[in-house]
Formats: C-alpha cells, structure tokens, sequence
C-alpha cells in the first residue's frame, strides 16, 4: 500500500513530472492557411464590388451615359448662361445710349424752342419798328436779357441792336458787359471781356445785329446790376448804354 501510495503522488502530486503540450500543425502551415484565406475572403469581397450593379440591378453603362449627357447639358447651359448674360449687358448699355441720346435730343429741342422763341420775338419788335417807321435814330437796343446759365454764377445775355436814320454805312464797334456784384461788404466791378483785342470789331451791321454772350462771376459774389456798352470803333466811344438792376 506504501509503494501504491508513493506512486500516486509522483503522478498526480506537486513534484509529479511536467506535462508539455504540442501542436499538431507546425507554424508554417498555419500561416499558409490565414493567407489562403484571406485571399479567398479578398476575391469575395472583390467580386462583390465588381458584380454588385448585377445583384442589385445597378447599370454602370447606363449611369456612365447618363452622366455624360448630364455634364454636356451643363456645359450647354453654362454657355447659354454666359451668353444671356452677355446680351443682357448689351442691351442695358445700349440701353443707356438711347437714354443719354433722348435726354440730349430734349435739351437739344429745348435750345431751339427757346431761340425759336426769340426769334419770333425779335422779329415781331422788327416788323413793328418797320411798320410804324418809328425806329429811333442811331443805334438802339430792344429785347435785352440777363438770365442765369445753370452753373453757378454764370450768366447769360442776349439783345437786338438796331440802327435808325439814314444807314449810310454799317456801324462797327464791340460790346462790353460791365456787371457790379457784392462781394462782403464790398461793391466791385468785373469787366467783360477784359482784353480790348479780344472783343474789337465783333459790332458791324446797318439794320440790326442778334447779340448774345455769357460771363461768369466769382463764386463769392452776388451780382447787382449788368450794364450793356456799345463802344464805337475806333475810339471806344459809347454809343449806347443799358443798365439791369438786380435785387
């Protein structure tokens, strides 16, 4: 029973022999299977992929045609595009044009109406001086006006000078425009034109002669009074002088 006893703890006790485990695939078996099989589960998946439009009724054809027409609809659109747009910067320029032409036809109709206007007016002042054989002897003014000009301080003059009695000869001489205007506390005197050579000579008629001019004064000055010069030629003598009040 000794003997049994010894035996079984030499078997089954703490100072029994190691027990030592082997496997029955050697290593490089087992790696050449986890590669076969991964290249098996790599085509599945691969062949997944490539057939998937058949498993799932997906055309690749068809949406590669579909596709190509969808860009060269874009692209048709994208030059229809540019060309509307083009057209429409044409047509709001030329827009413009028409615009700026009606807008200078207007003022341009406007011009005449008025000079028509005076016109008729000079003309009715002539016949009736003709008609009634009343016109004054030497030379006379009718139908004198100062007006603004639209920009600032800019003015506008415009007369008829006539000559009565026998008109032997034409008269010749220049026109000079003196206008007062305050400036402060101070009443000055502006002459125009100032330069004596650029006005000689611009006078000659036997009947009568339309005048008109602008001038302008300084922005800080408020205009008084106008008066109108005819000086004779040579000499500078004045045959004739008007004056316009301003208030």
């Amino acid at each position: 029973m000794r003997g049994l006893a010894r035996r079984l703890r030499s078997n089954f006790g703490i100072r029994s022999a190691r027990m030592s485990i082997r496997s029955q695939m050697a290593w490089y078996w087992r790696w050449l299977f986890n590669i076969l099989m991964m290249v098996v589960v790599g085509g599945v998946v691969w062949w997944l992929v490539e057939n998937s439009y058949q498993i799932t009724g997906f055309n690749r054809e068809e949406t590669r045609a579909q596709l190509d027409t969808l860009t060269n609809q874009n692209r048709v659109l994208k030059r229809d595009l540019e060309a509307s747009r083009t057209s429409l910067i044409e047509r709001d320029r030329q827009l413009q044009i028409d615009r700026a032409s009606q807008g200078e036809l207007a003022r341009n109709v406007a011009q005449l109406q008025e000079e028509n206007a005076t016109l008729k007016e000079d003309l009715a002042f002539l016949r009736k001086m003709m008609s009634s054989g009343a016109m004054p002897e030497g030379i006379g003014v009718s139908n004198l006006k100062v007006e603004p000009d639209g920009r600032p301080n800019e003015y506008r003059y415009r007369m008829l000078l006539t000559q009565g009695g026998q008109r032997k000869q034409d008269f010749k001489g220049r026109l000079q425009v003196v206008a007062r205007a305050q400036q402060g506390s101070t009443l000055n005197t502006f002459t125009f034109p100032e330069g004596p050579e650029e006005i000689t000579g611009n006078v000659e008629f036997r009947f009568y002669q339309k005048l008109e001019g602008r001038f302008r004064l300084p922005d800080d000055a408020m205009l008084r009074s106008v008066e109108i010069r005819v000086l004779a030629a040579p000499g500078g003598q004045v045959k004739l002088s008007r004056t316009l009040n301003f208030s």
